[in-house]
């Protein structure tokens, strides 16, 4: 009897409003918390109460993540992949539950890694800054959990469009985790599977058969439709950023052979190589392009160029940016950010108001925006009696 009443319970607060909506925070972590002490005493042996505990779990984790409690988040939903592993390896839907756990864990332990707007705060190898040991280890973990979610996804029934959708998403955030930790390469390939997995998902419901005078139904497919467009630009807008980070050789030409560099985004890989330097036959042969064609995106696209150069007295004193225009932008065509960074570096040598022999110097140019000092196109730095 207090199984089946615990079960009830829970089947309300499913059909219910289980998003908590209309609910106060307090009430909402009131009811999930009460929903899983009535749970828990039946959980053991018990696989669809176990799955079900687990789920509650989760949404108790997303709760305290939501609400700034990172620690209580992980805690609970540690709880949710204990509940939900036994069940996921019986019920596809149990299974999906399971999934969508280990991706919430590998969110809620890759937090550390990204910024207030999602993107990676430590995204480059080179000498700057670098994610504290801690918080790499929470990203490699977040790495392993995510890696978790794909294989389970993907040992489940592939004609279920469900499924389908849930592969292709975590592939999109596996492809962040990597993003994280400094892999724009590996991001890159799972940005690009995420992107099509989901484009032919979403056109295949697309093309399907329309419910004929039902508007809501019209309208509900409008608005999902619209949502998929959404987030496959989304998709897409991610893949040119880590696009730009990937080296010539080893990077844009493994994922041009490995058909993971799609046609639209060629020509960006074009101009990203030039811009490393890369002479347009290497970037041909790389990318398995006709000469004249790479000649022509390099004629006629250009690239963003950002500079700034910082001054300071002494080594260890902070870095002060210079003004315009020591720190500005402009549009380069068919040159590389060493051959721009060289011309302004002359130019700063020869100018009338460049800074006493005992300042330090240095120079940054990025691709876009200014961004770490880490992830500049090129560098240079100049120490008194050092040479410029």
């Amino acid at each position: 009897m207090e199984r089946t009443a615990a079960l009830r319970l829970d089947a309300e607060w499913s059909t219910g409003g289980g998003t908590g909506i209309g609910l106060t925070s307090a009430e909402r972590h009131r009811t999930l918390v009460r929903l899983i002490d009535a749970l828990a005493p039946h959980a053991d042996g018990d696989p669809p109460v176990a799955a079900r505990l687990g789920l509650r779990y989760a949404e108790l984790a997303r709760h305290h993540f939501e609400a700034g409690r990172r620690t209580p988040a992980l805690s609970a939903v540690g709880e949710a992949l204990r509940h939900g592993a036994g069940p996921a390896r019986h019920d596809p839907e149990h299974a999906r539950w399971y999934a969508r756990a280990l991706t919430s864990q590998a969110i809620y332990l890759a937090h550390p890694l990204s910024d207030e707007l999602g993107l990676p705060r430590y995204a480059f190898q080179g000498p700057g800054s670098r994610p504290p040991s801690t918080a790499r280890a929470d990203g490699l973990a977040a790495l392993a959990a995510t890696r978790r979610a794909v294989a389970v996804w993907s040992g489940l029934d592939p004609t279920e469009p469900g499924n389908r959708e849930g592969l292709a998403q975590s592939y999109a955030f596996l492809g962040d985790r990597l993003e994280e930790l400094g892999d724009p390469v590996e991001a890159a390939a799972w940005a690009v599977r995420a992107e099509r997995g989901l484009g032919a998902l979403w056109a295949d419901d697309r093309d399907g058969p329309r419910a004929v005078g039902d508007t809501a139904a019209g309208d509900l497919k409008l608005g999902r439709d619209g949502l998929h467009t959404a987030l496959l630009e989304h998709l897409g807008d991610q893949l040119e950023r880590r696009l730009r980070r990937c080296p010539f050789p080893d990077g844009l030409t493994r994922l041009r052979a490995d058909d993971l560099l799609p046609h639209r985004l060629l020509p960006l890989a074009v101009l990203a190589a030039r811009i490393d330097g890369v002479e347009a036959a290497a970037i041909a042969d790389g990318l398995r392009l006709e000469l004249p064609e790479v000649r022509r995106v390099l004629r006629a696209r250009s690239w963003r160029a950002v500079w700034r150069f910082d001054t300071r007295d002494a080594d260890g004193a902070p870095w002060t940016p210079m003004a315009y225009p020591w720190r500005g932008t402009t549009a380069v065509t068919d040159r590389s950010a060493a051959a721009v960074g060289a011309d302004l570096a002359d130019a700063f040598l020869t100018a009338p108001d460049r800074p006493p022999a005992p300042v330090h110097w240095r120079l940054a140019v990025w691709w876009e925006d200014e961004d770490h000092l880490d992830g500049a196109r090129f560098r240079h730095a100049h120490a008194p009696g050092g040479g410029a």
